[in-house]
């Protein structure tokens, strides 16, 4: 595995220390079963080895084994802060993640070499190995871990979110319907290693598109996960509906191992489950070897096709605005998000975590809506009630219930408001001078404005442009509201909405064509004029 690793001044270093090849051992004995992981091995040991060679490079110390003794303590951090481009004026590091790192495996190389110092009966070097990891759990946090996180932290703030837009997940899907259409094709009339690549990196970007899945999960899906799924259809008498349980058999299902040792399912349609069929019936054909157990395999080799390289290239091809957030992440977190409108209960919402591979509190943590988007789009709700006195009208109502105030103020005075005040507002809609209201004439017009009052400035400005059209208040409409508000107008209140909801039902049919807000606004309008003919 060694052997594999970029030949440069890094894996040379790495070669020759016998405390850093003791790691790696370390490494893939625990690791080493898993193919997929040797990248991940190689990584690690690479990130110590370039410690190692700073290390080198600031001071005598030579071996990975002389850096865990207590008295090189401080010799080790700033090299380990370096490595990881530590920045004094700003106290942040430029890959603050890689400190992090180098800090967890210098931990795990000083329990290496404490375990072998006991095998060897070598006192000092326990002592040594010992006092380190004392030092370590009392100031490795006050010298790097500290700033590092700060430095990731610090990072996010006004980081845009971006999800995929719904137009572009579209054409993705209509585009991966086409090129599996044509790779199936192709690869059922010659059966070359080019048509099994293209249709095997089509239908991996179909099922974790589908699924919302994460790439590596389906990647790295074996041959026997798929060969073995449950076929049989127990789904009568489990309390499902009729289509659910046409659902239940419409679909395939295929359980996997997921991150952190879950069992994780995957959903495959007809399609879907006849592609794969295809590419396994053909893999010997294609120079697939026998020893290759994953799913999508490579011809002529032991490893899979990574789905993040054929994701991306489905992404630039399919024409999408903006294919860079087409990315597995950005799919699963857009499930998390939008599932929010749908209102789910906390048991429904438990299988959409664990169908994705979550932790219920990670779900909620970090895939569901973005605290940004909470605090812009429903606390200012709350915030412009408070601003304009009306909080009291939101009594028992949830922040999804509150309305809009940024210019209700403005479209009560132009659109809802009386034609005509009445010289006592108490009173009912006929008036003993004028007639009854529906006969007066509306304030729009040059009649109304000419039989009131002198035409202004302001009315001739106003008949320039579009005004809106009102609609005046019948007799048996202003009775209706009277007759729940006639003590709120007299005090000059406002009525809650609630209460103007009550009192269109109670009233129906008569308020039919009233809306709440008309109502409310009635009420408010004639509250004023009262308390005007009052004083």
């Amino acid at each position: 595995m060694i052997n594999r690793m970029h030949d440069d001044e890094i894996s040379t270093v790495v070669r020759n220390d016998f405390c850093l090849l003791r790691f790696a051992e370390s490494l893939y004995s625990k690791h080493g079963h898993d193919p997929s992981k040797h990248d991940y091995i190689r990584q690690k040991i690479r990130q110590v080895g370039r410690f190692l060679q700073t290390l080198r490079r600031i001071s005598p110390i030579m071996t990975l084994e002389d850096s865990i003794k207590p008295r090189n303590f401080m010799t080790v951090i700033k090299a380990v802060q370096e490595t990881a481009g530590f920045d004094t004026n700003t106290n942040s590091y430029k890959t603050p993640s890689l400190a992090l790192k180098i800090g967890h495996s210098l931990l795990k190389v000083s329990d290496i070499v404490r375990c072998h110092a006991l095998m060897a009966g070598n006192e000092d070097l326990i002592k040594s190995s010992e006092a380190f990891q004392k030092l370590y759990q009392a100031k490795w946090s006050e010298y790097i871990s500290h700033c590092a996180l700060t430095t990731i932290s610090d990072s996010k703030y006004n980081k845009p979110d971006n999800l995929p837009l719904t137009e572009d997940i579209k054409k993705l899907h209509q585009h991966l319907d086409s090129s599996a259409e044509l790779a199936t094709a192709a690869l059922k009339k010659v059966a070359t290693a080019q048509n099994y690549s293209s249709l095997a990196r089509t239908i991996l970007s179909k099922i974790v598109i589908f699924n919302r899945r994460r790439i590596g999960e389906v990647s790295k899906m074996k041959l026997m996960n798929f060969l073995q799924r449950d076929h049989s259809h127990t789904h009568e008498g489990t309390g499902l509906s009729n289509y659910e349980q046409k659902l239940c058999r419409y679909f395939n299902r295929v359980e996997l191992k997921g991150k952190r040792g879950r069992k994780v399912a995957v959903l495959l349609t007809p399609d879907m489950t006849n592609a794969l069929n295809l590419l396994i019936a053909n893999r010997k054909e294609c120079g697939v070897p026998e020893e290759n157990d994953y799913l999508f395999a490579v011809p002529q080799c032991l490893t899979y096709y990574r789905g993040h390289e054929s994701l991306r290239r489905q992404a630039d091809e399919c024409g999408a605005q903006k294919p860079d957030c087409l990315r597995s992440t950005k799919l699963r977190k857009e499930i998390a998000t939008t599932s929010q409108i749908l209102n789910l209960k906390d048991n429904e919402l438990d299988q959409l975590a664990d169908f994705l591979g979550h932790d219920i509190s990670v779900h909620r943590q970090f895939y569901r809506l973005s605290e940004p988007k909470i605090q812009s789009g429903k606390i200012s709700k709350l915030l412009l009630a408070l601003e304009k006195g009306k909080l009291h009208e939101l009594h028992g109502k949830s922040l999804d219930q509150i309305g809009d105030f940024t210019d209700e103020d403005e479209e009560d005075d132009s659109e809802d408001e009386e034609t005509i005040p009445a010289e006592n507002p108490l009173e009912d809609a006929s008036d003993k001078t004028n007639g009854p209201l529906e006969s007066r004439p509306c304030p729009n017009t040059s009649e109304g404005l000419k039989a009131d009052r002198p035409i202004s400035e302001n009315d001739v400005s106003s008949r320039g442009r579009r005004m809106p059209k009102r609609r005046p208040w019948t007799k048996p409409e202003v009775n209706a509201v009277m007759r729940h508000f006639k003590m709120h107008i007299s005090k000059a209140h406002l009525a809650t909405m609630r209460e103007c909801e009550v009192c269109k039902r109670c009233e129906h049919p008569v308020l039919q064509n009233r809306s709440v807000q008309n109502i409310r606004d009635f009420v408010r309008n004639r509250g004023r004029n009262f308390k005007h003919v009052e004083n």
